[in-house]
């Protein structure tokens, strides 16, 4: 399943995982990462990347001019033809729209940066159309990263996935909102696999046993981290070696 959505609620841990990941998974494939988060910026940063100069969105020429093709191509709206010829394949992306490390590649849907400048709507239709169209497969992952919550399933973009990762923290709202995605999942004929963050000893008891009542399986745990927490803080890369036994699970789980 190469093609990959990360959510969960804000504060699981989700992008710390995806970057993890991809982290992971790049020491032996090409992996493409997409930000489609609207707000957080610290995605290119825990990668060890630099950001792109360019979100997707400006190498189009921004969100005003995106929405008036939205408005022009009506008819192709639901076809995802919505890019004609543009962002067909990570190579076809522009320079300054990707930012590569290795064989690790990273491009950002588009951010909000302004006050009153509008609904995010736009962003969520080209991360649909760019998502759907961008081609994966087991030699080249694609890995999604979503603002919190579950909007983006509402937008759509679960269309063009192979797979959900939830990401749920030990708290009651996370338990809560599992539920929710897994729903959702079914409804669009997704796959689910669910991480555990920040879950040590009893805590992660407890996750199990509510979620095994949702009828939800655990794909991996990984445990509360100072390292990544000081990580975080210093504004440093993060590292792969301390998690390399979840992470293998947790691919292992992914590939099945």
């Amino acid at each position: 399943m190469p093609k990959i959505l990360f959510c969960g609620k804000g504060g699981s841990g989700k992008s710390t995982l995806l970057s993890l990941t991809a982290l992971c998974l790049s020491e032996t494939r090409d992996v493409l990462v997409v930000d489609a988060d609207e707000s957080n910026p610290g995605l290119a940063r825990m990668m060890g990347v630099a950001s792109p100069r360019q979100t997707l969105m400006e190498s189009l020429g921004g969100k005003s001019a995106f929405r008036r093709s939205m408005g022009k191509k009506k008819d192709s709206f639901e076809g995802n033809d919505l890019l004609g010829e543009a962002l067909k394949s990570p190579e076809s992306i522009p320079a300054a729209a990707a930012s590569r490390s290795g064989r690790l590649t990273l491009v950002a849907v588009g951010k909000v940066e302004h006050a009153h400048e509008g609904c995010a709507c736009p962003m969520g239709v080209l991360a649909k159309s760019f998502i759907s169209r961008i081609p994966a497969d087991s030699s080249r992952w694609v890995l999604v990263d979503t603002e919190a919550g579950v909007e983006h399933f509402g937008r759509g973009i679960l269309e063009g996935v192979d797979a959900v990762v939830a990401v749920l923290d030990p708290s009651y709202d996370a338990l809560m909102l599992a539920g929710k995605i897994r729903a959702m999942a079914a409804e669009g004929g997704k796959p689910l696999r669910v991480a555990l963050n920040k879950a040590d000893g009893e805590m992660e008891s407890l996750m199990r046993a509510e979620l095994e009542k949702q009828g939800v399986g655990v794909a991996c745990a990984l445990p509360h981290s100072t390292e990544i927490a000081r990580a975080n803080l210093r504004a440093m890369p993060l590292d792969v070696n301390p998690f390399r036994r979840p992470l293998q699970a947790f691919l292992a789980a992914l590939e099945s």
